[in-house]
């Protein structure tokens, strides 16, 4: 074996050699960014929940409309505040839905029945959301293929768009 050989196949050791640390250090960093970013949406997620939490605290006088079932009419002097708590709580819905792959099995199926609970403890959210679909396409989806608005006067399917929409 000539020197220029041997030096030819030093350096394709060393090429190897690199390639192979230069995947692991790659597979290494795909695994951290994954875990800060399964983190990252568990602690928004949480923190837009704490923070609805808070408007119930609050002002609890808006709570029955959302937990008691009860009725919300345009003459009610709560009606607006109770209208802006149904747009925020279906914010957190969607943006925690949305992101729903970062957060475990477990987490995702008590979410899932939680925001279910509240479809049908409150006809303030239903109506909300049900005047505004297309702003919650995700908690849409869900729930109209889950059938959460069953037995309830809600319609049953998702709306069918307009032709030539």
């Amino acid at each position: 074996m000539q020197t220029s050989d041997f030096i030819a196949l030093i350096a394709v050791v060393i090429s190897v050699g690199a390639s192979v640390l230069a995947q692991h250090t790659a597979a290494k960093s795909h695994l951290t960014a994954a875990k800060s970013h399964e983190s990252a949406s568990y602690h928004s997620g949480t923190d837009l929940f704490m923070q609805l939490n808070m408007v119930f605290v609050e002002y609890p006088h808006v709570r029955p409309y959302f937990y008691d079932g009860k009725p919300l009419t345009r003459d009610d002097p709560n009606y607006h505040r109770a209208q802006a708590v149904a747009e925020l709580m279906l914010d957190v819905f969607e943006w925690i839905w949305h992101r729903r792959e970062g957060i475990t099995e477990v987490d995702r199926q008590a979410w899932a029945d939680y925001v279910g609970s509240m479809f049908a403890l409150s006809p303030v959210l239903r109506t909300y959301h049900l005047d505004h679909l297309a702003w919650h396409p995700t908690i849409t989806d869900l729930y109209f293929s889950q059938g959460e608005f069953e037995g309830t006067s809600l319609p049953h399917q998702r709306p069918q768009e307009p032709e030539g929409a």
